[in-house]
């Protein structure tokens, strides 16, 4: 079973390619590679770049409230 770490990193490398996650992450391409492999550990410090990487994408997920007032009162 692949770690948290490892998927997040898959995810990136998906979204960016092997070499430039490497190069935002601030990693060698071989050590990208271990981590993705499972050889090697996800360091917390290259996971949560990695996430930000990942999160990108990702919609909005607290939208702004509705201009409309009414839209924000609880039904009754």
């Amino acid at each position: 079973m692949k770690s948290l770490g490892q998927r997040v990193l898959e995810r990136a490398v998906q979204k960016l390619g092997a070499s430039q996650l490497a190069n935002r992450l601030r990693i060698s391409d071989f050590a990208l590679n271990a981590m993705v492999t499972g050889l090697a550990t996800v360091p917390e410090a290259i996971l949560l770049r990695a996430v930000d990487v990942v999160m990108e994408e990702e919609p909005d997920f607290n939208p702004r409230p509705s201009q409309d007032p009414k839209s924000t009162k609880p039904s009754t």
